[in-house]
């Protein structure tokens, strides 16, 4: 989530976006399914929501 990303990129402030993004989807990898499972919901309402909108 950009909370995990802000807090990456505050504790290594020289660290390119680019290696951020590699190393997160790295930890994102090694999540069980019950701790995705948050966020998976979260964006298919946003998701959901956005083409209610738009």
């Amino acid at each position: 989530s950009s909370a995990q990303r802000r807090q990456m990129a505050q504790q290594n402030p020289k660290m390119h976006n680019s290696e951020i993004s590699k190393r997160l989807g790295a930890q994102w990898k090694l999540l069980d399914e019950d701790k995705k499972r948050p966020y998976i919901d979260e964006a298919k309402r946003l998701r959901a929501q956005h083409m209610k909108e738009h």
